[in-house]
């Protein structure tokens, strides 16, 4: 059993640069947040980061499901967040729609991914983070910036990059 991937011994450079690459894209998305207020949403980004920029060939880091995922999760946890804002004053009852709402939101978004192929699993982590988290309308535009941002920069720079995994 290795511990390094041998494909890193001769591509160490590569994978340097990826990585700093994916790390910068993710720092200049994250300007746009609140760093302590959407810990979903950041941490859904950062995965985007991390699939564009070890996977740039492959399909499901084209901008297409990178952005069109988003699109997605974003309309279906606005969606579901509806479901959670009735005026119920019961805490358990109000947990339980959470509850059903998030697990919904995964439901549907990943429905509508694979039929309009625009698969992307940290587009669901969006879905799930609109409804659990309180957000405003400005959430969803930094949202779409950050992650039109990291694939812009995927792009410009994906005939430099190779598939490390």
């Amino acid at each position: 059993m290795q511990f390094i991937d041998e494909k890193f011994r001769e591509n160490k450079t590569q994978y340097v640069f990826q990585a700093l690459m994916a790390g910068a894209s993710v720092a200049a998305a994250l300007i746009l947040f609140d760093v302590v207020r959407d810990p979903v949403i950041i941490a859904s980004l950062g995965a985007s980061g991390f699939a564009a920029f070890t996977m740039p060939h492959v399909r499901f880091s084209s901008p297409r499901h990178l952005i069109g995922g988003y699109m997605i999760g974003i309309i279906v946890g606005c969606l579901m967040h509806s479901m959670t804002v009735l005026s119920i004053d019961h805490y358990l009852t109000q947990k339980i729609l959470h509850i059903i709402a998030g697990g919904g939101a995964v439901t549907l978004a990943m429905l509508l991914m694979t039929i309009t192929n625009t698969e992307h699993a940290p587009a669901a982590a969006i879905a799930v983070g609109l409804v659990i988290n309180e957000w405003h309308i400005l959430t969803v535009i930094m949202v779409m910036v950050g992650i039109t941002l990291i694939s812009a920069i995927q792009r410009l720079l994906r005939k430099w990059m190779i598939n490390l995994l």
